[in-house]
């Protein structure tokens, strides 16, 4: 759950208190309540498995999605600290971090090769089960994120130019329906 359709200061949040709560409930108390509902039935039995989901905006601070990218650190951190707890106990606490994935949240965007639709992510980050208890959840992924860090280092990411560069963009909503449009007209069109 992010605050808005587009990048935005902290103070330009819609309905901020609802949304802020929203945020957190959603994507750091939800984490951490479920957690502690299923541990212990886990450290019980001897064996268990949490998959957690945090973000590729999780990995960096992102300004403009500061909330989202907060909550979403705290996911990565709790989850690695869990794992490093309890795997002695038979327990694996996964944290998947992803980038884009085609979900009614990124507005079912079109499926390419940077893209995921939601299924192939999933099919592909469960294949990463036992392997690392940290992943992006597949290779383009993976390699989408050691792209931005090389190509977008934190100096860049942090700067005013590019807070001025990314606050001048359309919102998703706009973006995604634009990009829909033409993708009809261009199937109308070519039959």
């Amino acid at each position: 759950m992010t605050c808005t359709d587009h990048f935005a200061y902290f103070l330009e949040t819609p309905d901020a208190e609802q949304k802020i709560t929203q945020i957190i409930n959603c994507n750091t108390l939800s984490v951490t309540q479920m957690t502690r509902l299923v541990l212990p039935g886990m450290v019980d039995r001897g064996t268990g498995l949490i998959i957690n989901i945090s973000s590729e905006m999780g990995v960096r601070p992102h300004p403009l999605v500061a909330l989202y990218s907060a909550t979403k650190i705290f996911v990565t951190y709790f989850s690695r600290c869990l794992h490093a707890e309890y795997k002695s106990m038979g327990i694996t606490v996964q944290c998947v971090a992803p980038l884009m994935v085609s979900t009614n949240m990124t507005h079912n965007m079109q499926v390419n090769c940077l893209v995921k639709s939601a299924s192939a992510f999933a099919y592909e980050a469960v294949n990463t089960v036992g392997h690392s208890s940290y992943t992006s959840g597949c290779l383009s992924h993976a390699l989408q994120s050691a792209a931005l860090s090389l190509l977008l280092p934190d100096w860049l990411r942090m700067s005013s130019f590019l807070i001025r560069v990314l606050k001048s963009l359309p919102n998703t909503k706009t973006c995604w329906r634009k990009a829909s449009q033409r993708k009809e007209r261009f199937t109308v069109t070519k039959e």
